[in-house]
C-alpha cells in the first residue's frame, strides 16, 4: 500500500506543470509540532498545508472585501510592547549569532 502511494506521489509530480521550489522557514517546535499533527489528521502534508495558507493569503489579497482570519489577530498585542521591537530583534540575532 505504502509503495503504491510512493508510486503515485511520484507520477502526480512527473505528469504536472507546476514547479515546485523548497523553503525554509524558521518556526517554533511547538508549532511545527502541532502543525505537523494538524496536518497529519487532516490527511495532507505540512508542505501542502503550508502552500493552501500562502494561496489562501494571496487569494483574499484579490479580494479584499474578504478578510483573512489571520488579520483579526492585528492588535492584539499592545502597541506599547512592540514599540523597540526593531532594536528587541536586533539584540535577539546579536545574542544568537555571536554566541
Amino acid at each position: 500500500m505504502r509503495k503504491t502511494r510512493a508510486l503515485a506521489r511520484i507520477f502526480e509530480y512527473s505528469n504536472t506543470r507546476v514547479m515546485k521550489t523548497k523553503l525554509t522557514l524558521t518556526i517554533e517546535k511547538d508549532i511545527v509540532d502541532t502543525a505537523k499533527d494538524f496536518a497529519f489528521q487532516s490527511g495532507t502534508s505540512l508542505s501542502q498545508l503550508t502552500e493552501d495558507f500562502f494561496r489562501s493569503l494571496t487569494t483574499l489579497k484579490s479580494q479584499p472585501s474578504t478578510v483573512h482570519p489571520i488579520m483579526s489577530l492585528r492588535g492584539s498585542i499592545a502597541e506599547k510592547q512592540v514599540e523597540n521591537w526593531e532594536e528587541d530583534y536586533t539584540q535577539h540575532l546579536n545574542k544568537k549569532y555571536r554566541s
